[in-house]
């Protein structure tokens, strides 16, 4: 029932729906209720479990600790999911960056476009930055 209340709100369309009652399949089960039920087993830097409270004061206080981004293992999913994700989010930025620049026909003094500059600068400055261990085909598969 929460999953499709739920669908009225910011879940857009039936594939979200049908994502979030998937989550809510394997989270919202009988087993919440037994005392210090972990809902993901593994090893984050938050370990996500119902507060053993009474107190509204105490669930707001657990509520306020929780991380304001949550790493794919939460998820069940790849750590490489979080750099595709941004990957993919910051391309999209420097698309519609390029979008909005003027398009006028004076040449700057280096004769190249503005969106080979900007390729260039993500080349010297960006991409040094990406982990030794980013392999962009395992991201893409």
């Amino acid at each position: 029932m929460v999953g499709e209340v739920q669908y009225g709100g910011k879940i857009t369309d039936n594939l979200d729906r049908e994502l979030f009652n998937a989550y809510c399949q394997i989270w919202l089960t009988d087993a919440v209720f037994q005392q210090n039920y972990c809902f993901n087993q593994q090893v984050t830097e938050f370990h996500y479990h119902i507060p053993d409270a009474s107190e509204h004061s105490r669930f707001l206080e657990y509520i306020g600790k929780m991380p304001g981004n949550d790493t794919p293992a939460i998820f069940g999913l790849h750590p490489n999911a979080d750099l595709t994700f941004r990957l993919k989010e910051s391309n999209e930025m420097i698309d519609t960056l390029l979008d909005i620049q003027p398009k006028d026909a004076g040449g700057g003094g280096s004769g190249k476009s503005r969106e080979e500059e900007v390729k260039d600068k993500l080349q010297k400055d960006l991409i040094p930055m990406l982990p030794i261990d980013y392999v962009e085909l395992e991201i893409k598969q």
